[in-house]
């Protein structure tokens, strides 16, 4: 499968591909449309727009070639051009892998004010049950980040997670947050 790199995001113009990919694991966002369930796929007609996450994790795969313009991009081209454009590219990335190789379905969490949204079986499918943060690894948790997990795991009713990735290991750590009423 092929896809051409756009600015920050990669586009998989060929239609067939895009339906496919999507239906694979809702990988991307189809142009012009937010969220598309499964039984919708097949009407779709647009390009799909994938992250550079996505994209990185694919290509890592073997699923997809990245071109800009006619030179195919290795693996660590598509690796440094996120590094060069996104603060915490490498360690964003772990946190995104992982959570895919979980076998979750990851997505943009920015219309909750978080890095991804996660869901167990896909969007339209189910809800995603949590958004999940980054935390920069030398950094503390502090008491504003505490607080603002509460009040946003309580207004969308999901589980406010915070991740980072523990050095030298690069493994992943987790701290949820789930609002409790007592």
């Amino acid at each position: 499968m092929k896809g051409r790199l756009r600015g920050l995001a990669v586009l998989i113009e060929d239609v067939e591909d895009a339906r496919r990919l999507y239906k694979s694991g809702f990988y991307g966002k189809f142009l012009g449309k937010d969220k598309v369930k499964l039984e919708e796929v097949d009407e779709m007609e647009s390009p799909l727009i994938l992250s550079l996450y996505e994209s990185l994790y694919l290509a890592e795969k073997g699923v997809l070639e990245i071109f800009d313009d006619s030179k195919k991009l290795e693996i660590d081209e598509l690796r440094e051009i996120g590094r060069k454009n996104i603060k915490n590219f490498d360690d964003i990335y772990l946190i995104y892998k992982y959570f895919r190789e979980l076998g979750y379905i990851v997505k943009s969490g920015l219309k909750f004010g978080a890095l991804f949204s996660v869901y167990e079986k896909g969007p339209g499918i189910d809800h995603a049950p949590m958004v999940v943060v980054f935390l920069e690894p030398d950094r503390g948790i502090s008491a504003t980040d505490i607080a603002r997990g509460g009040r946003l795991s309580h207004s969308v009713r999901k589980t406010f997670t915070l991740a980072t990735v523990l050095k030298p290991s690069n493994e992943v750590a987790l701290i949820g947050f789930r609002w409790a009423k007592i």
